[in-house]
């Protein structure tokens, strides 16, 4: 009788048992819980990365598509090719008298003539234009007037920044407009 007493009282776990799990089972938790939020933390970093250079190729490619497209100057002297572009700064460029790609604040806005202003990226935080002549030289970060007609090709970097990330793309276009060979008419190779 007594045996049958001990082992009915030994079939269910002490209190210092029961309290030696809790510990175990939580700190096993409190691991598992971390590595779940370095993971997720980790997918919504490389996520915002992703959307960010998505953003800044789609308005990346747009505007050289855009500048790429930009006509001979119909007052450049006959032999002389130059685009018609109007003004080159570091962050803008003017074209054909009322086209225009510009960093305004934080957005990057390219205005085609009759289309108005659309915005081609957010969360911009640096735009840099560099234009450059025949021989390679880098012009001038302000060129206006005939100093234009000197421009045969652009380089333009695109920064943005969201939520701690950062993406940064470049591209360099040469101005069919200002290739040897236009001219206002577009006759030529």
């Amino acid at each position: 009788m007594k045996r049958a007493a001990r082992s009915a009282q030994r079939r269910g776990f002490t209190l210092v048992e029961a309290i030696a799990s809790i510990v175990v089972v939580s700190i096993l938790g409190s691991v598992v819980s971390g590595l779940i939020l370095q993971a997720a933390d980790a997918h919504a970093g490389s996520s915002v990365q992703a959307d960010l250079h998505a953003e800044a190729s789609a308005a990346l490619d747009r505007l050289v598509r855009e500048i790429r497209r930009i006509d001979p100057d119909p007052d450049a002297p006959a032999g002389e090719p130059a685009a018609d572009v109007d003004r080159l700064t570091a962050t803008s460029i003017e074209w054909a008298g009322d086209s225009v790609a510009r960093l305004d604040g934080t957005e990057l806005i390219l205005s085609i003539a009759g289309e108005g202003d659309g915005v081609l990226a957010t969360d911009v935080s640096a735009l840099e234009i560099i234009a450059y002549d025949d021989s390679n030289a880098q012009l001038g970060t302000s060129i206006s007037g005939d100093g234009t007609r000197q421009i045969r090709r652009v380089e333009i970097r695109l920064t943005l920044e969201r939520a701690g990330a950062s993406e940064t793309i470049e591209a360099k276009v040469y101005l069919r407009g200002a290739m040897a060979g236009t001219t206002a008419a577009g006759a030529g190779p």
